[in-house]
């Protein structure tokens, strides 16, 4: 074959590709966060207390939403959204008491971490972070701490089971 011939045979196939987007390109891999969708029975460690919770999660215009509701009713609103350039980088949990904006800080095959700020209504707040451990797709551990100024204490454990 040619070199002419070559290159006009190759053409079709190189314009399908830049108009088609890479067939050989790997799929970039969907954030670990997009696990949560879907609804989650956990308990919960806070302090002394043991908590229920119930957890839904969906996935609306590339946005996470997840609405938490605890047993004594309380219910929050969880938001995960991009950074404009990390898929589900930034999370803002808002509850009637306090609000919460953390940025992904470390994404592993079983893991997310992040980090951020509370603050409270009526009190200060300060830095805090939240760490999921999954294993498989039906089950999540996570451990909320915050930063006493030397050094990070466990507020919130809670262990989470798919439950539809």
């Amino acid at each position: 074959m040619r070199p002419g011939t070559l290159l006009q045979s190759a053409i079709p196939v190189l314009a399908a590709a830049l108009f088609l987007g890479n067939p050989w390109a790997k799929a970039e891999a969907a954030p670990l966060a997009e696990r949560l969708v879907g609804q989650w029975s956990c308990q919960a460690q806070e302090n002394d207390a043991a908590i229920a919770m119930t957890l839904n999660y969906r996935l609306s215009n590339g946005w996470l939403i997840g609405e938490i509701t605890e047993d004594n009713g309380a219910t929050l609103l969880d938001v995960w959204l991009d950074d404009g350039s990390t898929p589900l980088a930034l999370r803002r949990v808002l509850s009637y008491d306090a609000t919460v904006e953390m940025k992904l800080v470390e994404e592993t095959a079983e893991r997310i971490k992040l980090e951020g700020e509370m603050r409270h209504v009526l009190a200060s707040g300060g830095p805090v972070r939240e760490e999921f451990r999954f294993t498989g797709n039906d089950r999540f551990d996570a451990l909320w701490e915050a930063d006493l100024g030397e050094e990070w204490v466990p507020i919130l454990a809670r262990s989470c089971g798919r439950s539809g």
